[in-house]
């Protein structure tokens, strides 16, 4: 005699937190050069990362957890590179047309010489 089978539990759905945290990094890397707003939308992403866990989800949860603290960094490197980039390249040509004119901000004035009369 055979034993019965045993069941299958059906698969995991996904959940709609990871659905809406994936949207919210997606969207994040498109707005993350206007100040600050793709950052809130990585914020968002990594609660909807919590939620996901803590309805157990951990594995895909995690996932979009380390996916949003990464984009993250991402983004703040490039926008600090961008930022400092154009800053310098700015002081850059500032320096090239400042030694183009031959400004010299401390130059004296000529001076004449003086006559002395009996």
């Amino acid at each position: 005699m055979n034993p019965p089978p045993l069941p299958v539990p059906p698969p995991a759905r996904k959940s709609s937190a990871v659905t809406a945290g994936w949207i919210c990094v997606a969207i994040g890397f498109g707005t993350f050069w206007i100040f600050g707003l793709g950052f809130s939308f990585f914020s968002i992403a990594m609660i909807c990362a919590v939620v996901a866990m803590c309805t157990n989800d951990v594995q895909r949860g995690l996932v979009l957890l380390l996916s949003s603290f990464a984009s993250l960094a991402i983004c703040a490197v490039i926008f600090f590179v961008a930022i400092f980039g154009a800053m310098f390249g700015a002081l850059g040509v500032a320096a090239q047309k400042a030694q183009h004119q031959q400004i010299h901000f401390a130059s004296p004035a000529p001076t004449t010489p003086r006559r002395n009369f009996p």
